[in-house]
């Protein structure tokens, strides 16, 4: 092999090899957004019987007009602050509230590594 095809040969491999790279690169990070699904204006969401959390309907589609007008009469609205937690197969909230003379956003900011 002559040098000149050996080195496009190792520039075509280099090539491929950063390709390769990046293309990993950007599904562990198109993964590790998908982690957490978006709920969008209009987006409704599902806790199923097994805890797992799904998009009604199956897929990020808006709720109709029906839709939003029940939610609208019966749904209630979270206040900022209001934590989400899952233990096993079951979700809590708990309302930003007082509680032993702080309140539970204070509390928190001690349950994690840190805010």
């Amino acid at each position: 092999m002559a040098l000149h095809e050996k080195g496009l040969t190792m520039l075509t491999m280099k090539s491929m090899l950063t390709a390769a790279g990046l293309s990993l690169a950007l599904a562990g990070a198109a993964s590790a957004q998908s982690m957490t699904p978006e709920i969008t204006d209009g987006i409704a969401m599902v806790v199923t019987a097994n805890g797992t959390m799904g998009y009604l309907g199956g897929k990020p589609t808006k709720v109709n007009a029906a839709g939003h007008k029940m939610l609208m009469q019966h749904a209630t609205q979270l206040k900022p602050g209001t934590l989400i937690y899952r233990s096993g197969n079951n979700f809590y909230l708990l309302d930003n509230k007082m509680i032993d003379g702080k309140m539970t956003d204070d509390h928190a900011k001690g349950w994690v590594g840190g805010f």
